[in-house]
């Protein structure tokens, strides 16, 4: 029983080394490696936002690509978006650091980390596009 249980954790410990030594393997940029997987259409860049990036009517999305709504202002560290038109519009605030950007097809794009369902409005967001009230 011992020498199994011995064995066995050999076993695994063997394991674990050779994932470490397949996970040191590192793409580095400017390399035709790093050029052939950047090729692959599945590949995309993933980023954290700066405060200037976050301008006035700059569409934010959630994962699969819907429009959580638009950047109405800046509120301290968080980002004030807005949803919808007229009376159906809402305000949701969000954490900067819940925001991130991502190039697909050579185009940047802003998404949240927090879906919109787990977003709760604010109330009416008499809020023009320029992010003035």
């Amino acid at each position: 029983m011992n020498r199994t249980i011995l064995l066995l954790s050999a076993l695994a410990a063997f394991g674990a080394a050779q994932t470490g030594l397949a996970q040191d393997a590192q793409v580095t940029a400017g390399t035709p490696a790093a050029a052939k997987a950047m090729a692959d259409p599945d590949v995309i860049t993933v980023r954290n936002v700066t405060r200037t990036e976050l301008v006035p009517g700059l569409p934010i999305l959630e994962d699969g690509g819907a429009t959580i709504g638009t950047v109405a202002r800046l509120a301290g560290n968080d980002v004030i978006l807005v949803s919808g038109e007229g009376k159906r519009a809402a305000e949701y605030r969000l954490p900067i650091t819940q925001l991130f950007a991502y190039t697909q097809d050579g185009v940047d794009r802003f998404a949240s980390r927090t879906p919109r369902s787990a977003l709760k409005a604010e109330g009416s967001a008499a809020v023009a596009v320029n992010g003035n009230r």
